[in-house]
């Protein structure tokens, strides 16, 4: 009984360790810069079927849709809604998050034309930071908008708001981003959530300055949408922070449907593998290893920071990552 009861239990042993990594690697400094091991995650797949080509295609379909859709979306709402004022379009948060998602895709479908066409083993793709900045922000600020849209403002009086317009844009647009971060092997941290909400509080103040200059409103003089009135402060602030609350509860949705993209990835034969990271009996606990042990570099792992196992893959298709 003795003997038994001084054994580690399966908490020290396997969760205990793993948790600690976890947080290591997710919270520490490195969590919030920008710097990725394997650049070309932002050109290819996440999944082994998706071959160059067919995810290349699939770029240029989303990113020709896109603009296509805001070529339109632009002149329509401006004569429909807002009486040929053009500026007016730009008053909306949504607006703002679709422009900046729009320009990622078509950048991002860019980037895979030039580093898949063609194909090319041992690339390193350049100037990702931005592109991987604006793509976390464009994909959060897409769904809270969403969210926001159809929990309090789909039954306003805004015809802009309730046109099948609005109702297409709060809805489709946020299913491209979900199906993009399914599909891409783009990856994400938690401690990312900085830059949306970065985003949000250049908004928040826009609109608050937007209020002092009395600007013409779509809701009212100085208030662009329902509840946003500044003329009531304590209600805008109100307002604000359940936006930034909603702002992190996506993140961790996108953080964790990235995890699970990744896991699921690497079961099937796919780039669920991360440079850095060893094969070893600790498994995820060997990461957090690497990072105090490389302590000088500035780069982290991503996901990576929660995957099990990693071991030397080669070919057209990934790549070789170097052990």
């Amino acid at each position: 009984m003795s003997g038994n009861s001084s054994k580690p239990s399966f908490w020290r042993c396997f969760c205990l360790p793993r948790l600690h990594d976890f947080f290591i690697a997710e919270f520490s400094l490195h969590g919030l810069g920008l710097n990725y091991f394997r650049t070309t995650d932002f050109v290819t797949s996440q999944w082994s079927w998706m071959k160059p080509w067919i995810f290349t295609t699939y770029r240029v379909i989303v990113a020709l849709g896109m603009l296509v859709w805001i070529s339109f979306d632009i002149p329509t709402e401006i004569h429909r809604f807002y009486k040929d004022q053009t500026a007016m379009w730009f008053v909306y948060v949504t607006n703002w998050a679709f422009g900046l998602l729009t320009l990622v895709l078509f950048t991002l479908a860019i980037y895979t034309l030039v580093y898949n066409c063609p194909p090319r083993d041992n690339t390193t793709v350049v100037f990702y930071q931005p592109i991987w900045l604006l793509y976390t922000v464009a994909a959060n600020a897409m769904l809270v908008t969403c969210i926001v849209y159809w929990v309090a403002l789909s039954d306003s009086d805004l015809g802009v708001l309730t046109s099948m317009m609005g109702k297409l844009k709060h809805s489709l647009s946020g299913a491209v981003v979900l199906v993009d971060i399914i599909l891409s092997a783009i990856p994400f941290r938690l401690l990312h959530v900085v830059y949306p909400l970065l985003f949000g509080l250049i908004y928040s103040v826009f609109t608050y300055v937007f209020w002092l200059a009395n600007g013409y409103g779509p809701f009212r003089i100085g208030q662009v949408y329902p509840g946003l009135n500044w003329s009531r402060p304590r209600t805008a602030i109100l307002v604000c922070l359940c936006a930034i609350l909603i702002c992190f509860l996506v993140q961790i949705v996108i953080y964790l449907i990235y995890f699970l993209r990744v896991k699921l990835s690497q079961c099937n034969g796919g780039r669920g593998y991360s440079d850095n990271t060893l094969k070893g009996k600790s498994g995820y606990g060997e990461i957090g290893q690497t990072l105090r042990d490389q302590a000088n570099k500035n780069e982290l792992i991503s996901v990576t920071s929660m995957t099990t196992l990693a071991e030397p893959i080669t070919g057209p298709e990934y790549g070789t990552v170097v052990e």
